[in-house]
C-alpha cells in the first residue's frame, strides 16, 4: 500500500486530500513522522524524520495523530478483498500482503489482468485515495522487490529472465532480508552490490553467515522457495517501546514507565496464550545513542511484575548514569504455549504467604484478565502507575505499543 497510514487519513478526511501530511504519535514535540503522504514525500519529507525537521523542510505539512484502529479496519478490508482472487493470501505486515495466483493466472498475461482487476476492486472497497503498488514475479522475494520499484500505484512484472537485471539496479539493503547490519558485514567482505554477491564463493558466505549465507547466495540469483502461507502463524516476539515525555535522569519515573510497558506486554502474552523464555531491553539516550541487553529467563513468564524485575536489572547493567533516557524498548522472544507462572504482587509472594496465597493471587490475575478481555486493557491498573499515561503511537511497520 502506498503511504498507507497517510492515504487512509486522506480517504477519511477530504480536507487532507492533496495536501502534505505526516502521521505522528500523540506528542507532536517528541515523535517522528511514521508515514508521510505522497505530497509530503515529493517535498522531501521521509519516514522516521523528526517532526521539527519535517516542519523545517515543509512548513505547510499537516501533522495527524495515528489511529491504529482505523488502519487495522482497512487492513482487514483489503485482505478480505484479496480472497476474491485467491484463497492463498499471506498478510506480511499491516500494509503488505502476498497473493499466490499461480493457478488463477496461468501465465503472466493472466497475472497482469488480475493485478489490474485488483486495483479496480481496491478503489471500490477502500476508496480512491488508498492505492497499492503491485509486484508480479516467480517468487515472493522478487515480487516484493518489484512492488517497491514503481510507486505510487505501480504494477511491475518481473519474469525469471528479468531477475538479474532488477537485482543489479538495486542496493543490497533494498532486498527484504538484508538489513543495514547485514549489508555492512557484506561491505566488509568487499561485497557492494548483487553482482559481487553472486560471484562471491558460497562456502565463504556460509562460513561468515551460517545458513543466512546460503540464502544470500540464492537471493543474489533471484531464487527463493518460500511459499505463500495463508495460515495464521504465532508471533515470533511481543514487545513495546515508548518515548518518554522528556529526557530524564529520574530513576523513579523511568521505573514507572517500564512497569507500565511490562504490564502491557504481559497482558498481550496472556491474552494470546503465550509465555516468554527470552527478554531483551533497549534504552536510547537524549543524544540518540543507545544500549541494550538480552537474557534467557530462568522460567517462562507472562506476569508484568516479574518481567519488570528482570528488565530493570538488565537496564541497570547497561545504563550510562551520565546520560538522560529518552526511550525504552522491551521485547520478549522464544514464545511458547504453556501454562504461565503468574504472580500479581512479587516473585517472593509464594514464600511469604504460602502456596494458598500464591493460588489466590493467580486467581485474582485471571479475574483481572477477564475484565480486560471485556472492557479493554485500561480496565485496571496498578496504583503506582496512576501518575503516568502510555499514549499510543504508530509506525509504518507496526504499532508502537505492539512491536
Amino acid at each position: 500500500m502506498n503511504s498507507y497510514f497517510a492515504s487512509v487519513e486522506q480517504q477519511a478526511n477530504p480536507f487532507l486530500r492533496g495536501k502534505p501530511i505526516g502521521i505522528i504519535g500523540k506528542d507532536q514535540k517528541r515523535t517522528i513522522v511514521a508515514t508521510a503522504s505522497i505530497e509530503a514525500k515529493r517535498l522531501g519529507v521521509k519516514t522516521a524524520m523528526s517532526t521539527w525537521e519535517a516542519k523545517k523542510i515543509c512548513p505547510s505539512i499537516i501533522f495527524v495523530p495515528g489511529d491504529s484502529q482505523k488502519y487495522g479496519f482497512i487492513t482487514n478490508a483489503f485482505n478480505e478483498l484479496f480472497l476474491e482472487f485467491t484463497d492463498r493470501v499471506e498478510q506480511f505486515s499491516v500494509d503488505e500482503s502476498f497473493l499466490d495466483i499461480t493457478e488463477q493466472a496461468k501465465d503472466y498475461f493472466g497475472a497482469a489482468w488480475i493485478g489490474q482487476r485488483l486495483r479496480v476492486r481496491l478503489k471500490e472497497v477502500c476508496g480512491e485515495w488508498i492505492t497499492a503498488s503491485i509486484g508480479i514475479a516467480p517468487n515472493k522475494l522478487l515480487a516484493k522487490l518489484a512492488s517497491e520499484s514503481v510507486k505510487p500505484n505501480g504494477l511491475t512484472i518481473i519474469q525469471e529472465e528479468d531477475a538479474i537485471r532488477l537485482l543489479d539496479s538495486q542496493k543490497l539493503n533494498d532486498l527484504c532480508g538484508i538489513g543495514s547490519r547485514t549489508a555492512k558485514r557484506l561491505n566488509g567482505l568487499g561485497i557492494m552490490n548483487f553482482k559481487q554477491l553472486r560471484e562471491f564463493p558460497i562456502k565463504e558466505l556460509v562460513d561468515e553467515f551460517d545458513s543466512l549465507g546460503f540464502w544470500l547466495h540464492e537471493a543474489a540469483h533471484g531464487r527463493n522457495d518460500s511459499e505463500v502461507n495463508s495460515e495464521e502463524t504465532d508471533p515470533k516476539s511481543i514487545g513495546h517501546s515508548y518515548t518518554l515525555p522528556h529526557d530524564t535522569f529520574d530513576t523513579a519515573l523511568v521505573r514507572r514507565y517500564l512497569l507500565g510497558m511490562c504490564e502491557k506486554v504481559a497482558w498481550r502474552l496472556r491474552r494470546d496464550g503465550f509465555v516468554a523464555q527470552t527478554l531483551s531491553v533497549y534504552i536510547r539516550y537524549g543524544d540518540f545513542s543507545g544500549a541494550g541487553k538480552q537474557c534467557v529467563l530462568k522460567e517462562s513468564l507472562s506476569n508484568g511484575l516479574d518481567l519488570f524485575h528482570v528488565t530493570w536489572r538488565l537496564i541497570e547493567s547497561v545504563r550510562d548514569p551520565s546520560q538522560p533516557i529518552r526511550l525504552i524498548g522491551i521485547t520478549t522472544f522464544h514464545l511458547s504455549r504453556s501454562k504461565p507462572t503468574m504472580r500479581l504482587f512479587s516473585t517472593e509472594a509464594g514464600s511469604v504467604f504460602g502456596e494458598k496465597k500464591e493460588q489466590k493471587t493467580v486467581s485474582v490475575l485471571s479475574a483481572l484478565d477477564k475484565l480486560q478481555h471485556r472492557y479493554g486493557d485500561k480496565a485496571w491498573t496498578r496504583a503506582s502507575l496512576l501518575p503516568i499515561e502510555l499514549k499510543e503511537r504508530s509506525s509504518g511497520f507496526h504499532y508502537d505499543h505492539e512491536l
